[in-house]
């Protein structure tokens, strides 16, 4: 039998919507997550690798240093006072170098390489880098910091020892230009042949101290970053590539081969989440993330805050903090008992670094509101100093990313070492550091291109097959059941109707005006 033409057109729109629906809600998920899947991966072939292996635009890198407005008064005790002074822009290009695939186990082993440009023009108003700061002598506190904690018995020695590596100082503070303390280095003189110098510069060359390079004529060169620049990091990386388990892409499984660090206890050794690079795709708002820093020794796990967008993208926003060590059990390991735990929002490094560093957020932000009280010139604000990361959740993109670290350093007081004996014995900022990532607009219109136009599209045309389905049924069906709903809608009513039959025309008629009807009144002649 063979169909009319209304009834093939309702088919062929039926046939529509149906497709509508299981294409753009069946089949498209299922292709577009499996696509996902190959183009998150660190196969050799994908753009995410590529821009895995070396980012193709700079990171901000902005430095902010805590000048000390009165350093005679804290060398007698008194409360630091401290101006913030920055940002010091840097552009920060990164990379990774000597990569290996390994098919067998679907890993990747690398080193890194970051070189940092110096950019006054994105800097504070002024700034030039040759500013004089003042600041604890983190050189001079670290080495004092550690031998009273480990040979208290040797700091008589060691004032000797400053005396002729320092040049006789009458404080504990460094005055020096930014560049030189960040990148330039400073000069330490080693050259001196008494023994309590000498010593002491040896102790620091078979230590490898952090910070120090060591050149002819035993000059040593100290700076915060300066080892970092254009110098590839000795550490070899081992990270899954998710070829197999996208899920696993860019997760830490090892670093110099072994399986988990060494540094503190138990659990708090373990490599847990991404290098922070790449991060796997299909986030929700109930996943926790993870990466692990290797500057600082540990993992963060920053977890889910709101909704945000950039550039007309859906975000997540995740945050994270320093932790509080002391009160949370599975933070304890990163100390040697609970009760030597640092005060919240506090970390100490010194076991990471091999220097007498602590971290926090900037300003103190979320840490023990006390710090706040032994020092002068700071104004937590979770806007400007807080850690955040917005994140595509469909590819797993990060978007927008400001990670915050501030290091302080104690202000030792000791009694057998005169130049530290009247410090105030508190924990002091030197400088803060901010590393940003904002994607430009090249590359947010490539993940557009590739992900999100061709999803609206679907998105639009799924819900005009449908549209077209739904209404060419009705359609259909109303011009199918065409007669039947005529005569539905003509049905007779099924209320009584009286018939009314025509009268005789010789019939008499009654006259009323109102009422009964009446006889015609008779008139006397």
């Amino acid at each position: 039998m063979q169909l009319q033409k209304h009834m093939k057109i309702g088919l062929g729109t039926a046939g529509a919507g149906i497709f509508g629906i299981l294409f753009g809600w069946v089949l498209f998920p299922v292709i577009l997550k499996s696509q996902l899947k190959k183009e998150m991966a660190l196969s050799k072939k994908t753009d995410v690798r590529a821009m895995w292996e070396k980012i193709p635009f700079p990171l901000n890198f902005k430095v902010y240093m805590f000048n000390y407005t009165n350093p005679e008064e804290v060398q007698k005790g008194g409360i630091p006072i401290v101006k913030e002074i920055g940002p010091y822009h840097f552009d920060e290009w990164k990379e990774k170098v000597g990569i290996e695939d390994h098919e067998e186990d679907d890993t990747i082993t690398y080193k890194k390489r970051d070189v940092f440009i110096f950019r006054p023009d994105l800097s504070g108003p002024g700034l030039t880098g040759e500013e004089i700061v003042v600041i604890p002598h983190v050189l001079m506190m670290g080495i004092a910091t550690i031998v009273n904690k480990e040979k208290p018995t040797m700091l008589g020695m060691l004032s000797k020892a400053f005396n002729g590596i320092f040049d006789e100082p009458k404080d504990v503070f460094l005055r020096a230009k930014v560049l030189d303390l960040l990148f330039r280095g400073i000069i330490i003189n080693c050259q001196r042949t008494e023994f309590a110098p000498k010593a002491v510069c040896t102790a620091l060359k078979k230590e490898a101290a952090t910070g120090l390079s060591f050149e002819a004529n035993n000059q040593y060169r100290f700076s915060l970053f300066g080892l970092r620049n254009g110098t590839i990091d000795p550490h070899v990386v081992t990270v899954k590539r998710g070829i197999k388990n996208v899920m696993d892409v860019g997760k830490v499984i090892a670093v110099d081969g072994k399986p988990e660090q060494d540094v503190w206890k138990d659990k708090c050794n373990e490599y847990q989440g991404t290098d922070g690079t790449v991060f796997p795709p299909f986030l929700t708002e109930k996943d926790n993330l993870e990466s692990f820093s290797g500057d600082l020794c540990r993992s963060f796990k920053p977890w889910y805050q709101k909704k945000t967008s950039y550039r007309g993208i859906k975000t997540n926003r995740y945050v994270a903090n320093i932790g509080d060590f002391a009160n949370d059990p599975d933070m304890q390991c990163f100390c040697d008992t609970p009760d030597t735990c640092p005060p919240k929002g506090v970390m100490d490094l010194m076991k990471c670094m091999k220097a007498p560093m602590y971290a926090s957020l900037p300003h103190f932000l979320d840490s023990d509101p006390n710090l706040l009280k032994h020092v002068k010139g700071l104004s937590p604000d979770a806007n400007e100093h807080g850690i955040e990361i917005d994140f595509e959740p469909i590819s797993g993109t990060p978007m927008v990313a400001k990670q915050r670290v501030q290091f302080n350093m104690l202000l030792l007081k000791a009694d057998k070492l005169e130049l530290i004996q009247d410090l105030p014995n508190t924990l002091s900022p030197v400088f803060w550091i901010e590393e940003g990532l904002a994607l430009n607009k090249t590359f947010v219109k490539m993940l557009k291109t590739q992900l999100f136009i061709p999803k609206r599209i679907v998105g639009v045309v799924k819900w005009l097959l449908v549209t077209v389905g739904v209404i060419g049924m009705i359609g259909t069906a109303v011009y199918h059941y065409k007669g039947n709903i005529a005569a539905f809608a003509l049905k007779p009513s099924s209320a009584t109707v009286t018939k009314v039959n025509p009268e005789t025309q010789n019939q008499p008629k009654d006259i009323s005006v109102i009422g009964e009807p009446q006889n015609p009144p008779k008139v006397d002649m």
